[in-house]
């Protein structure tokens, strides 16, 4: 298969099917590319091409495709911090809100062999003493139909359990040879169907995909092109109930378009819920940026590699330990603030800290993600300069400004601000966490930042 068309291929893969394939995974293109023109009897690789630029209905090659260019791993309560955060707080809230209807709806979207799907049926029971005074619906959907038949039958193997406590599964589940047998109770409480989140419409209330309270769809969106991402989240949007909550993997929505999408941040993750009254960014805006908790203590860094014009050193003096306790404190209070959407309490107690502490990094970089909000990018870029100035081991400042610049179309320096991002974290354990990033891993972060566009592989 010829360069230029290895890149046509990708290319129509990417407008047409949703799936962004990268240039380090053409071998595997190539492969799957062969596999498919085996399976349908093709001349070659020129025929495929054509079959896929010319058939109005590509459902089947999207999930043939789909399958094996993406990764469908998972295993039950596969983040723990995301599982702590629904257990303690955003099922709490939405049972609470529902209360009076008895009625809650949560839809695991591209949920794989089921894990997910179960895992919120198991959380449920544990939160809920008794569930039959209420109406609970949970729906898992995927493109594989291979996996929705596995996760119907709701019996799995070690591999599996990966995240799952021994109490957890001794309670749940039961061992039959060399499997683990899902309670009964836990696995008629889910329903599973084919889904394609590219070529299906919803909301459908025909299929059951409406007014839902919650939706969970992670590690999908990294997979796809942007103006597909766009779509898919704003049927999301449509299909959410007011208050709903949408939860994607980290970064998958970042940079885009939000619409009636709020961003609340947890110290566990970041989640986006619809409400009645959306802010309305200026046309030619970027979106809503999202808002990131303080972390309760900040691990230091390598110093960046410049690969570019960039500002001088930090100050040497540096910042006293006791004037980054009395920031911390105080930075608390402003991310509450923000978070809250109290945009100019959070604003003014920035610009307090800073008049205290000039050379504290993280007010500035809150400033800077409320400037963005009002659509002030310029200003932005200032000050996401001066927070790497002060600190040349932010992350989040990198990719913050990288993501200004790819608006900006200047692709270059969107590229070096993400690649100095990319190699601080090269240098930090892939387990540690990321500054500013919730419970989000090095390696998570990075497999977010291979996936965007500007950075050389």
């Amino acid at each position: 298969m010829e360069k230029a068309l290895l890149k046509r291929t990708r290319d129509l893969i990417a407008s047409r099917i949703g799936v962004l394939v990268r240039e380090q995974d053409d071998e595997l293109l190539r492969k799957v590319v062969a596999e498919r023109v085996r399976a349908l009897n093709l001349s070659g690789a020129e025929q495929y091409f054509h079959l896929l630029s010319s058939a109005a209905d590509i459902r089947h090659e999207r999930e043939a495709l789909a399958i094996p260019l993406t990764a469908g791993e998972t295993y039950f309560f596969r983040d723990s911090g995301l599982h702590a955060l629904l257990l303690n707080s955003i099922l709490p809230e939405l049972l609470e809100r529902r209360n009076t209807v008895r009625m809650l709806r949560i839809w695991c979207a591209a949920c794989s062999t089921g894990e997910e799907a179960y895992s919120l049926a198991i959380l449920l029971d544990e939160l809920m003493a008794d569930q039959s005074q209420w109406n609970i619906y949970i729906l898992g959907t995927d493109i594989n139909h291979s996996a929705i038949d596995k996760a119907q039958r709701g019996i799995y193997t070690e591999w599996s359990f990966r995240g799952m406590s021994d109490e957890r599964r001794q309670r749940y589940f039961h061992r039959h040879k060399n499997t683990w047998v899902l309670d009964d109770a836990i696995r008629r409480r889910v329903s599973f169907l084919p889904g394609d989140l590219v070529a299906d419409q919803f909301p459908d209330h025909a299929s059951g995909l409406h007014e839902m309270d919650l939706i969970l769809c992670r590690n999908t969106f990294i997979y796809m092109a942007p103006h597909v991402v766009s779509r898919i989240a704003d049927k999301f949007t449509e299909t959410l109930t007011e208050g709903g909550i949408l939860i994607t993997g980290h970064g998958e929505l970042y940079a885009h378009h939000l619409g009636a999408l709020r961003a609340r941040v947890f110290p566990e993750s970041i989640v986006y819920q619809k409400v009645i009254a959306p802010y309305c960014p200026p046309p030619q805006a970027p979106l809503t940026e999202t808002l990131r908790p303080a972390p309760k203590r900040t691990a230091a860094a390598p110093s960046a590699i410049w690969k570019t014009s960039a500002p001088p050193p930090p100050p040497k003096q540096g910042v006293p330990e006791i004037c980054k306790e009395m920031a911390g404190s105080e930075m608390h209070q402003a991310w509450q603030h923000a978070n809250q959407g109290q945009r100019d309490q959070a604003a003014k107690s920035c610009e307090e800290l800073i008049a205290k502490n000039p050379l504290v990094a993280e007010p500035h970089y809150l400033l800077a993600l409320l400037t963005q909000e009002r659509g002030d990018f310029a200003k932005a870029k200032e000050l996401l300069k001066k927070v790497i100035y002060l600190d040349h081991s932010f992350v989040a400042a990198y990719l913050d400004l990288g993501d200004l610049y790819e608006r900006e179309g200047d692709s270059m320096r969107a590229g070096k601000m993400r690649e100095t991002a990319r190699d601080l974290l090269k240098a930090l354990p892939g387990d540690a966490q990321v500054k500013l990033y919730g419970a989000s891993t090095v390696n998570a972060v990075l497999q977010y930042i291979e996936h965007l566009p500007s950075i050389s592989k």
